[in-house]
């Protein structure tokens, strides 16, 4: 009679895996978005002008905002990107796990005693559950916590990208986080704190599906040809191959939604705008007029994700849809595969942590 008592108070004595899932998510998405910020401050600047964009200008576009804003300006709404990565990570892998558990349960029975019972030839034994989700399910599970991720933060995604183009000053005091988020509210009302979710809706649920499902499914592979879990090499290839596939399906939608969230809300040129850093050129320059023209039209009244995309391909034409993909597929893969990776590895530190404390109460 004593050892249930034992094991119920170890369990008692356990974080809830919803806790350790918000903990290791947030953490993991804070790491890797600020490692991987200033190429994401730099592509919102090109997706939300009509300059065009040749990877062998960044170095350059780099060296202009150091000496313009300063070094620090290469992470300008890195801030915000804090104070929404950790809900917004937090809760994705948090749902996706729920997700996860939920789905492998229904693949199995169990004994009176907890011990599993293998069902409709699914994998045989009873550790090997975590590898137990089908590409179907991986997918489901991927896209409903990106939906809810997004729903729960977007307010403040919305905020870090209007403070990326917006100019850092030397001279005088920067527009900052609570100015940019209240001015949201205050100028459109409720719905000024969403603009741009459609396309961020439609892009969440296959990027979000693809990534999860990539990425559980490139392990589950390694571990039924391998007969062990994925090392940590393994796994950062895994996130890599992920974000790279992800990305570039939903691209062109991630372009939409950041031209829906700063159009005609923060300048997007003029002294007060980075994205003048871009520089112009003839070639720039008729696109650059529609640009202006379009944005004059929209100040009056928020634009819809159909207007965004007929400007877009009225200034660039299909091109202007994947510009600065290039940049993501060497951010993409870094920051999925950072994310991805230390995620798992908190999460396991976080388990011996607790066992070793259990154990030593």
């Amino acid at each position: 009679m004593e050892k249930p008592n034992e094991e119920g108070t170890q369990r008692r004595g356990k974080l809830p895996q919803e806790v350790k899932n918000i903990v290791a998510g947030g953490l993991a998405g804070m790491v890797a978005k600020t490692i991987v910020a200033p190429v994401d401050r730099i592509k919102i600047l090109y997706q939300v002008t009509s300059t065009p964009f040749y990877l062998r200008d960044v170095p350059g576009v780099v060296s202009s905002i150091v000496r313009e804003e300063g070094f620090q300006a290469l992470w300008k709404g890195n801030m915000a990107t804090m104070i929404r990565i950790f809900p917004y990570a937090g809760i994705q892998f948090m749902v996706f796990n729920k997700l996860k558990s939920y789905l492998i349960s229904l693949h199995h029975d169990e004994n009176d005693d907890g011990s599993v019972i293998p069902r409709n030839n699914s994998f045989d034994q009873a550790n090997d559950r975590k590898w137990d989700l089908s590409p179907v399910e991986s997918l489901l599970a991927g896209s409903t916590a990106g939906a809810v991720s997004v729903l729960f933060t977007y307010p403040l995604d919305l905020t870090r990208a209007q403070l990326a183009v917006l100019k850092k000053q030397k001279t005088k005091k920067s527009d900052g986080f609570i100015t940019v988020l209240f001015g949201n509210y205050t100028k459109w009302g409720f719905g000024g704190l969403f603009r741009g979710i459609s396309p961020t809706l439609l892009g969440i649920l296959p990027y979000s599906g693809i990534a999860f499902t990539i990425n559980e499914q490139a392990k589950r592979q390694i571990y039924k040809i391998k007969g062990r879990d994925p090392i940590t090499i393994e796994k950062v290839q895994c996130g890599a191959l992920s974000g790279l596939i992800a990305q570039s399906m939903t691209y062109p939608l991630e372009v939409t939604r950041r031209r829906m969230q700063t159009i005609g809300v923060v300048p997007t040129s003029g002294k007060d705008a980075a994205v003048d850093i871009l520089g112009t050129s003839v070639e720039t320059k008729p696109a650059q007029d529609v640009a202006k023209l379009a944005e004059k039209h929209i100040v009056s009244k928020p634009p819809t994700m159909y207007r965004i995309m007929k400007q877009v391909m009225r200034e660039q034409g299909l091109k202007g849809f994947f510009k600065g993909l290039s940049m993501n597929w060497l951010k993409g893969p870094v920051g999925f595969s950072i994310s991805f990776t230390t995620f798992d590895l908190l999460k396991e530190w976080i388990d011996q942590e607790e066992e070793r404390w259990i154990s030593n109460r």
